[in-house]
């Protein structure tokens, strides 16, 4: 016959299961405080996520959006997926030399069909959540060794029938042995946030159809200074 259980014993026991739900709660606490001090900053929904894609909406300042996005707005996958395909980051030739006029550029495509097929309804499904204070954005990473991956990641936002899209890192070379809470986090919880300066410019062809944002409307929606090009989307119909 088992002793008898001392009711001492049942009340330690339930100070201890009472006091790791508490420390649950204030981890929990501290998050959400922190994600609302930082709303600006950080993933605020997620539309997607899986271990290396994620596309979300981020909230932005008031003075970061002026008179606020055209959001909610419904635009068919096809509208994205011509501007994600018409994407390039342009970068001076390395090969070209001062004294022979060194104008010489190269372009390489900002998404490939696979990534385009996967993005567009995503975004075009982050469109019809957003509200006017938020922007979908968009993140992927790659392995491209046993030691070294490349991260992508931006946003997209709406204003009248021009479509803006941030390019914050593209293909962007991270250690993979790298702290987790101190590098990879950040980077997927805050897809706006530029890792480092890259050299180049986004730009979009045909190039009639681009538009060259104004550095004050765009404010300070991210973090350092990305890439950034506006379409007119509706003329590509």
């Amino acid at each position: 016959m088992p002793p008898p259980i001392r009711k001492k014993s049942l009340i330690k026991k339930g100070v201890r299961r009472r006091m790791k739900v508490l420390a649950g709660l204030g981890l929990s606490m501290v998050w959400l405080l922190a994600a609302c001090g930082g709303t600006s900053h950080v993933v605020t929904q997620k539309v997607y996520t899986d271990p290396n894609r994620e596309v979300g909406l981020q909230t932005v300042s008031e003075s970061s959006r002026g008179e606020g996005f055209s959001h909610p707005a419904f635009l068919k996958n096809t509208d994205i997926a011509n501007v994600l395909k018409g994407l390039y980051v342009e970068r001076q030739s390395s090969i070209s030399l001062p004294l022979m006029g060194g104008g010489e550029s190269e372009r390489y495509p900002v998404f490939n069909q696979n990534e385009i097929a996967f993005f567009a309804p995503l975004l075009a499904q982050g469109f019809g959540l957003a509200q006017p204070n938020e922007v979908v954005t968009f993140y992927e990473r790659g392995e491209i060794s046993h030691l070294h991956e490349v991260r992508t990641s931006g946003g997209l936002y709406l204003q009248g029938d021009v479509l803006y899209v941030i390019l914050s890192n593209h293909a962007a070379q991270t250690e993979i042995w790298q702290d987790v809470e101190e590098y990879h986090s950040p980077v997927r919880l805050q897809p706006l946030k530029q890792l480092e300066p890259q050299p180049g410019r986004l730009v979009f062809d045909p190039p009639q159809f681009m538009v060259t944002p104004q550095n004050e409307s765009f404010g300070t929606v991210a973090t350092g200074k990305p890439w950034q090009v506006g379409v007119r989307f509706k003329e590509l119909r």
